[in-house]
């Protein structure tokens, strides 16, 4: 039954793509990031639906007679860069067959994905419908891994298989700081959601969120959540408030977390305590952690030896080209699972892949969207018909704030859910441009606007 609705909703929208292309990049979001023919159990998990929406809303933007215009700005450009240089150290990889399947299988798909964002989301109301269709999709990841961790009795971290199989989410770390990007988003949504129902479920959702990163056991997730937290402090205008109300947050966490993920995160603290350096004993290191510090200096041997093409996607996990670095100089050599394996760092992962340029880029991209958002929320700041645009800039800061601080001890460098909201942050910039008068509209003029409450967002 789950199959035929699967199959009978991905068809339905077909004629609603060929009419408005826009669309299409919302059902390519949902299935991008909800996977639902993964959620099945018959024919429809063979299926290939992104495949149909791709082509079809390819096919509708080609013949669409809507002005289709590029939004500019430097952080658009250097993302385009980083596709142009990741496909360039793909081709000429030591590995290009192994590099290339990676790049066919997430990386093209991706830019895609981003480019035609970028042209057809170019007003607020389809903006929004984005951000709605992002925070539905992963949000329906974070009820049932939420749901799950209760009725386990918040014992599930024992297990694999959070997200959607062979995605990035995936792993449970992944998977954590996946729901943590998505927290400040439907905080955002639960802020401006013009139906109280709507609002109920944003806040419901956010709930689930903190249950799900709970429920992973992930270590990097709870560390993650926690410098969240302080960021986010940093935002609010009730420091008292917020403050009493994080500590309640922490102390409610800490009560329903099981033994055995109150032991990992004792460990994570126990290895610096007492040390003026966390690698002066290597024997007191957390093995899981010393594997991984022995994979970044692999890393960054690799680095030295091609440092301005890399090796290729994914090198430092592929046997064939990363078994040459391993060293006894590393921490942990000595370790029976000292082997090549994932770089579990966004960093190092595309130092490796792509160079120092590559890595440069990648950089200007993060940094570039975590400022762009402050630049966002000082031109939207004491206007009422932009409060929605200060709110989610302010959120999505926090999202990327998120993931560069997750990402250090994760392999999600081309997580598609991160790049949507790099592109939303792109968007939003170029909307706010037009609507303080430093850019051009890049569509006609909106229809009159029913009227809203104050502070939501305007009708297309």
């Amino acid at each position: 039954m789950r199959d035929i609705v699967i199959l009978v909703g991905i068809l339905a929208l077909i004629p609603m793509i060929l009419r408005r292309p826009y669309i299409g990049v919302l059902a390519w979001t949902w299935i991008a990031i909800l996977n639902p023919h993964r959620e099945a159990f018959g024919f429809s998990t063979s299926l290939r639906p992104n495949l149909v929406i791709v082509l079809v809303t390819l096919i509708a933007f080609v013949i669409s007679s809507e002005r289709k215009g590029w939004p500019g700005g430097k952080l658009a450009m250097s993302f385009v860069a980083f596709i142009g240089w990741t496909t360039l150290t793909a081709v000429i990889a030591p590995d290009p067959e192994a590099s290339l399947e990676f790049y066919n299988d997430f990386v093209v798909k991706m830019a895609v994905h981003m480019v035609i964002l970028l042209i057809l989301i170019n007003t607020p109301h389809r903006l929004i419908s984005l951000v709605w269709t992002y925070a539905l999709s992963l949000g329906y990841h974070a009820v049932k891994i939420g749901l799950v961790t209760i009725y386990s009795g918040f014992v599930i971290g024992r297990y694999t298989g959070f997200g959607p199989a062979d995605t990035m989410i995936d792993d449970r770390n992944h998977f954590a700081v996946a729901m943590l990007m998505l927290a400040p988003i439907l905080f955002f949504l639960w802020k401006h959601a013009d139906h109280k129902v709507m609002r109920n479920l944003a806040m419901i959702g956010m709930g689930m969120c903190f249950l799900a990163v709970i429920g992973s056991f992930s270590r990097g997730g709870m560390i993650t959540m926690a410098a969240m937290m302080a960021f986010l402090w940093t935002k609010t205008n009730h420091k008292f408030v917020s403050a009493t109300l994080i500590i309640v947050l922490a102390l409610g966490a800490a009560s329903f977390a099981p033994p055995e993920y109150k032991a990992r995160i004792a460990t994570t603290f126990d290895q610096f305590a007492g040390k003026e350096s966390a690698y002066d004993d290597e024997q007191r290191l957390d093995e899981s952690f010393c594997l991984r510090v022995a994979n970044w200096q692999l890393g960054l041997d690799m680095a030295k030896d091609s440092p301005i093409f890399g090796h290729g996607l994914r090198s430092i996990q592929n046997k064939n080209i990363a078994t040459a670095y391993l060293s006894d100089s590393h921490v942990c050599s000595d370790s029976p699972k000292y082997k090549v394996r994932a770089a579990h760092n966004i960093y190092v992962e595309v130092l490796t892949d792509s160079g120092f340029p590559g890595l440069f880029l990648f950089l200007f991209i993060l940094i570039g969207s975590w400022l762009s958002c402050g630049r966002i929320a000082r031109m939207a700041k004491g206007r009422a018909d932009l409060l929605w645009a200060y709110d989610l800039a302010s959120m999505m800061q926090v999202s990327v704030t998120g993931y560069a601080i997750g990402g250090v001890l994760l392999s999600l460098a081309y997580y598609d859910g991160y790049f949507i909201i790099v592109c939303m942050i792109i968007v939003l910039h170029r909307i706010v441009k037009e609507a303080v008068g430093e850019a051009e509209p890049r569509r006609g003029e909106a229809r009159p606007a029913r009227r809203r409450r104050s502070g939501a967002v305007p009708a297309e």
